[in-house]
């Protein structure tokens, strides 16, 4: 009986028998849905704007505390927004490049190919319609995709990014990714991170706000009223600025996607 070695992904790579069709030559992936490019303008003008609105926010309240000379929140509150800030883009940026957990095409994810699939790759029929595959050791044949997905591996395929996708969470329609992977794996550790990051960005800029207001203000009934309504008046004008801002991102991403269909035809 011959014994099986650990190998690289590489080396499995390379000296994977290919049994059925040339994996170079199957079909071409499914195109992405559309909806895909606006989530995504979507999700980074949301991103941004939260940031700009934690970076204005702390600055006013660093500006109410002008009051009062040399005080410690005066100089770490804003190294604070910005560091957070910081964070936030380098996970943004994460979020939008990280695909890492999609199934890539190659001669270890593709071979051997199931031989239905064989027949009507050959006589050139449609996958629309078909179901996957089961195979003998448990993993599962994606007709879309042609690749085999892992055993255990919580792999879906996506009708928005039209990807298999392994350790698949959900499809995200503000960033237009699948958000998938546990631990460090995966894409999943930006999604939280910058969630994180807008808590405490939010968080930050309403502290700020607040010890403006209690150093430098004559606080009563009325002037805690008075910040109340400010604050109230505040979170109302950024909602709508929000509103705005994705807005304007789905006209963006729709003028280019238009431009986009017309230069493919």
């Amino acid at each position: 009986m011959a014994l099986l070695r650990v190998a690289s992904d590489a080396q499995m790579d390379a000296e994977a028998p290919l049994e059925g069709i040339d994996w170079l030559k199957l079909p071409p992936l499914q195109k992405r849905g559309a909806e895909r490019r606006t989530e995504a303008f979507t999700g980074v003008g949301v991103v941004l704007g939260i940031i700009a609105a934690c970076i204005a926010g702390t600055h006013t309240g660093v500006q109410l505390m002008s009051c009062v000379p040399d005080h410690a929140f005066r100089r770490w509150l804003p190294l604070l927004v910005y560091g957070e800030a910081s964070i936030a883009l380098i996970c943004l940026l994460g979020l939008m490049f990280d695909d890492s957990a999609v199934i890539k095409r190659s001669k270890l994810t593709c071979a051997p190919t199931p031989p239905s699939v064989k027949t009507w790759l050959q006589l050139a029929e449609s996958s629309k319609g078909r179901k996957n595959i089961t195979g003998d050791d448990g993993r599962v044949y994606c007709v879309r995709c042609h690749v085999w997905r892992p055993r255990d591996s919580r792999a879906h395929h996506c009708a928005t990014c039209q990807r298999c996708v392994v350790d698949f969470d959900h499809h995200c329609g503000v960033f237009g990714r699948c958000i998938a992977g546990s631990g460090f794996r995966g894409n999943m550790k930006w999604f939280v991170t910058v969630i994180a990051c807008g808590y405490a960005g939010a968080g930050t800029a309403t502290a700020s706000l607040l010890l403006g207001a209690l150093k430098c203000g004559e606080i009563g009934a009325a002037s805690y009223g008075q910040f109340g309504l400010v604050a109230l008046l505040a979170y109302a004008g950024l909602a709508v600025a929000g509103w705005l801002v994705i807005l304007a991102c789905r006209c963006l991403a729709s003028l280019v996607d238009c431009v986009s269909d017309r230069s493919e035809r």
